[in-house]
């Protein structure tokens, strides 16, 4: 719910912040006091389209800040993908420049207005004279009755969803083995010589590796003949060489083989000299085999260049262009036998069709029988706004399968007894959508996910008994719901039990709207200023509101 607003330099308002609780809240004050400026600064907060018209003039920027608290479920999961933060209060805050910019931020994250408008469609409704176009919208219809029905609607739309997604993966199997005969045979042959190129070529993973080093070495092969021949003789071949000093060396300490030291060095003379041995006769075998082979280098070249060539067409490695040949032959022989399974395909997408069907039936009936149960419990809401003579039906007509079934939805309205029911938007007047809109609102009242329902004047043209049944659905709403409501209705304002009066003063040459919340005497004389229409009020208004102030606490 919303905790609380604070406004700041938006039209009449320099800055304000207001408190509201759980419950029935309501905004009163004398016409063009600034009642509206508050709606207007909360829908602006939650994503509304931005006016700069609505800064305070002299100002350069307005801003707004929500804070709700106690959020839904939905909002929480919301947050958590955004990555956003939540701890107890959810803090919206908007800000619009006269040049335009406007900034949003969530828990101090900015985001993006169409992001925050997902956010707050379950925050806050706003309902007023003209928000009722909201039931004129016929692509909200079947929302509003499957909310109303609950549970057993959504898990057929969810058994609906399920199908649907396992006819598109058939659709996309069949698609890939579709295309006309010729198209087929294209493709057939296309991958069958991409498969032989990649066969003929007779790869190796780590061949590339293995390639490059071969090349680079016969490249260097005459320096390397150079280096390691007068590494050899210096080794071994000379006199004196390495190993026959070694050699002689360890001969000679031999004849002192009792003295220990003496004869561990020995040991490690020989050790040396057996492993110089080994060195020289394997750069011997080296040496042997080094040779400048200009047709092996071209050899190699050529077989380095038809491995980058295949890569560019198939694959960064080796390794990704085996893999690219593995899964063209996979395809081909899905193509050789393509009538074999595109007759399987259709087999099980006929199947898949024949469950949809079935699905789709099956929500169509649980909304059928909610449809009868929505329309009872309508009419009666209508009946106690003395719309007795009217009727409203829910229509169904059948459309093509989607995730929401095969159901195209839209209420019907008829004002008068027997004139036929029409669509509703076609039908219904400004003050017949206002009490429909209420009466929708107390029928749907904690089957939405709704926190707080915003009523701007819903009341007004309604007078009377009709006004009485007015506030007694507004009261029956705030007991699921917040509600926040402006109104000139006493009834109305009586039956709240959280009230704020908005004046409107001049101070020091400028016009300034705020906000203060009434408590004890006050209330019963602010509710008497409605009924009196006038500053003054007279004794018997006081003493009328607070008859009426009792009357809603029974």
């Amino acid at each position: 719910m919303l905790s609380s607003l604070t406004i700041s330099n938006v039209a009449l308002i320099k800055k304000e912040t207001l408190d509201f609780h759980k419950g029935f809240n309501c905004l009163l004050g004398q016409s063009g006091a600034g009642k509206s400026i508050i709606i207007d600064a909360l829908s602006f907060c939650l994503g509304a389209k931005s006016d700069k018209n609505l800064i305070r003039s002299g100002e350069t920027s307005m801003r707004v800040d929500a804070v709700f608290v106690d959020v839904g479920e939905d909002v929480k999961q919301f947050l958590n993908e955004l990555e956003i933060d939540y701890d107890d209060e959810l803090i919206i805050s908007r800000t619009l420049s006269v040049d335009g910019k406007s900034s949003l931020r969530v828990n101090g994250f900015p985001v993006a207005a169409k992001l925050l408008k997902n956010l707050t469609e379950n925050l806050a409704d706003f309902c007023g004279q003209h928000d009722s176009v909201g039931l004129l919208n016929v692509n909200n219809h079947l929302s509003i009755l499957d909310k109303f029905i609950g549970k057993d609607a959504e898990n057929a739309k969810n058994e609906v969803g399920q199908i649907l997604e396992q006819r598109r993966e058939l659709d996309k199997k069949i698609a890939s083995l579709g295309g006309d005969e010729t198209e087929r045979e294209r493709t057939k042959e296309l991958l069958s010589f991409q498969i032989k190129e990649i066969a003929d070529a007779d790869l190796a993973v780590g061949e590339e590796e293995e390639l490059k080093e071969r090349f680079a070495f016969i490249s260097s092969a005459e320096r390397i003949f150079e280096v390691l021949s007068d590494c050899l003789l210096k080794l071994d071949e000379q006199n004196p060489s390495v190993t026959g000093a070694l050699h002689d060396v360890k001969g000679e300490l031999s004849e002192f083989s009792d003295f220990k030291d003496i004869c561990s060095c020995r040991e490690r003379i020989e050790n040396c000299y057996y492993e110089i041995k080994d060195v020289v006769d394997v750069l011997n075998s080296i040496k042997d085999n080094t040779d400048f082979d200009p047709k092996e280098l071209e050899r190699i070249d050529g077989r380095l260049d038809l491995i980058k060539s295949l890569s560019r067409k198939y694959g960064k490695t080796v390794e990704d262009i085996l893999n690219y040949q593995k899964k063209i032959t996979s395809q081909l022989e899905e193509l050789e036998n393509s009538e074999e399974m595109l007759a399987k395909l259709g087999k099980e997408r006929c199947e898949v069709d024949g469950r949809l069907q079935e699905a789709c039936k099956k929500l169509s009936r649980i909304r059928k029988v909610g449809a009868l149960e929505f329309e009872k419990l309508i009419m009666a809401e209508l009946a106690d706004l003395q719309m007795s003579g009217t009727h409203f039906k829910v229509g169904f007509a059948e459309c093509e399968p989607t995730k929401n079934g095969a159901d195209d939805v839209k209420f019907m309205f008829s004002a008068n007894v027997g004139q036929e029911v029409r669509d509703l938007h076609k039908t219904a007047s400004g003050g017949e959508l206002s009490r429909l809109l209420l009466a929708f609102k107390n029928v749907m009242r904690g089957r939405d996910n709704t926190q707080t329902i915003i009523f701007d004047e819903i009341d007004a043209g309604i007078s009377g008994h009709t006004a009485g049944k007015l506030a007694e659905k507004l009261f029956n709403i705030s007991k699921y719901t917040q509600i926040i409501c402006i109104t000139h209705t006493p009834v109305v304002a009586s039956r709240a039990n959280r009230f704020l009066l908005v004046e409107k003063r001049v101070v020091e040459n400028q016009t300034i709207s705020s906000a203060r919340p009434l408590e004890g005497e006050e209330i019963a004389i602010e509710i008497a200023r409605l009924i009196d229409g006038s500053k003054d009020v007279s004794q018997t208004a006081i003493d009328h509101a607070k008859k009426l102030l009792k009357e809603a606490l029974t």
